[in-house]
């Protein structure tokens, strides 16, 4: 017998006992997914491809969306129309092998499955995946949901359940990302992250006496911060992807209100998965081998502060040395005006500029003027200060009177205290001013102290609202006078 064969009669078995529709934890965690990345499900049409149960789908249709089931068991498409009979909630189900579903073409807002992937070789998940996308409507989502290779407790049970014969769901490959296979097949790769690491918790009942183990694990996830939280692997690799290009972000459906968006982290995870996707086309980014993972630890309390100032669509928000983009794409996911500056141009992508409506202009802020004639409410000014050649206060100073009244200026910059105690920076007041002609180098010229943080404020007319210190670097907000 085939192993596609085998793995169906599994899931033909699987679904000959019983099935309990009662609502887990693993299905909530699934079910929020979802929401969070279709921004709302009512109305749409929405595709389950290897829809096993149903469950979630059943939640689903309940909800208003336009549900459909694939599945090439017929033992699982019984349970589930026994189930959305039941409830009373309408379905389409279809018995099909999703590797050539019989659907048209471009129908469904929503193309998804969860737990399907992992069980086909490499050949078959493009297989499928293509499928996916060719029943997806141009603009449409696409999200698989896989067990995620990362995750230990899952992984320690997958195998000592292997090593026991106790394993029931047949070849599951967990997978460590399916970029490359969202790419191969025409898909526009949007975002990866893990979900459910206390749903993984449940692969240690493979193994005999896990339980205090289990209980251990549990209360020192409840103990993390929420930041923290996110970092620990998930049981669930989630890959979201849409057919054809991200579009411009006045319509784009990751162009959410903000209400849409739960946590700074959230919303910086999605601004950088973006600029990603352009980056992954150069033949080398440095953007992707160092600076994704780092960039944040600069300046990341600053997000909370920029979030409140982008409370109204429409903010003009002006970043200076804006590199690879990454504050500014996160200010359109607010639906913000975002205006870039840098003096080299080598990180900058044009077509992110294109498809996002960014303007962006190659500007060396210190020998020339602020380009164009807008005036802001939001100006960013991370880690540039301290790379200034000559004296910052006329660089405070145009952008003084280029903020709006009561605008703000957002700086974060290398703690001298924290960075170079021993070492003899020149006084700020002592800094020679630049002259036409001048020369620049790129490096780190002077680290600040807080002291020099507040002349700098008040030298260029500004009120400092708040300095605080992150990871050795300076945090301040000032106001506009």
């Amino acid at each position: 017998m085939r192993q596609d064969e085998q793995q169906k009669q599994i899931w033909d078995q699987l679904w000959s006992r019983e099935v309990s529709y009662h609502w887990d934890s693993l299905s909530q965690t699934i079910y929020d997914k979802i929401m969070e990345v279709s921004g709302g499900i009512q109305g749409k049409r929405i595709l389950e491809a290897g829809s096993g149960t149903g469950k979630i789908s059943l939640r689903l249709a309940a909800e208003h969306a336009e549900v459909t089931l694939v599945d090439y068991s017929e033992n699982a498409l019984h349970n589930s129309r026994s189930a959305f009979y039941k409830a009373k909630v309408p379905g389409t189900f279809v018995l099909s092998d999703i590797r050539e579903m019989q659907l048209p073409d471009q129908q469904f807002d929503i193309t998804w499955n969860a737990g399907v992937l992992e069980h086909f070789e490499e050949d078959g998940q493009i297989t499928i995946l293509r499928e996916m996308m060719r029943v997806t409507r141009p603009g449409g989502t696409i999200m698989v949901l896989t067990p995620f290779a990362e995750c230990l407790p899952y992984r320690v049970g997958k195998e000592a359940a292997e090593q026991l014969g106790t394993w029931m769901y047949g070849m599951e490959h967990p997978a460590f990302s399916f970029k490359d296979p969202f790419e191969r097949c025409g898909i526009t790769f949007v975002e990866e992250s893990s979900i459910g690491f206390l749903d993984s918790l449940d692969f240690l009942d493979f193994i005999r006496g896990s339980q205090t183990v289990k209980h251990w694990l549990t209360m020192w996830y409840h103990g993390l911060p929420e930041q923290e939280k996110r970092n620990v692997p998930g049981y669930l690799l989630v890959s979201v992807g849409m057919v054809g290009p991200l579009p411009e972000p006045a319509v784009s459906q990751w162009n959410q209100p903000l209400h849409h968006w739960r946590s700074p982290e959230e919303k910086l995870s999605r601004a950088q998965t973006i600029i990603s996707s352009y980056h992954a086309k150069r033949n080398e980014s440095h953007y992707l081998s160092v600076y994704k993972d780092e960039e944040a630890s600069y300046w990341f309390p600053l997000l909370s502060t920029l979030d409140s100032l982008l409370v109204n669509r429409g903010t003009r928000v002006l970043d200076i040395g804006a590199a690879y983009g990454t504050l500014l794409m996160y200010s359109v996911l607010s639906g913000a005006q975002a205006y870039g500056l840098d003096r080299i141009a080598d990180y900058w992508s044009v077509e992110l500029e294109q498809d996002y409506g960014i303007q962006w202009s190659q500007c060396n802020i210190e020998a020339e003027d602020i380009p164009r004639s807008e005036r802001y409410d939001v100006v960013l000014f991370t880690e540039v200060l301290e790379h200034m050649n000559y004296n910052p206060i006329p660089v405070l100073r145009k952008i003084h009177e280029r903020l709006m009244p009561g605008g703000s200026l957002l700086i974060s910059t290398p703690w001298k205290r924290y960075f170079a105690p021993a070492h003899s920076d020149p006084d700020l007041l002592n800094m020679p001013y630049y002259q036409t002609g001048d020369g620049f180098i790129d490096a780190e010229m002077k680290y600040y102290t807080i002291d020099e943080l507040y002349v700098l404020s008040e030298a260029a007319d500004f009120h400092v609202k708040s300095l605080d210190v992150f990871n050795g670097h300076l945090l301040a907000q000032f106001l506009k006078k």
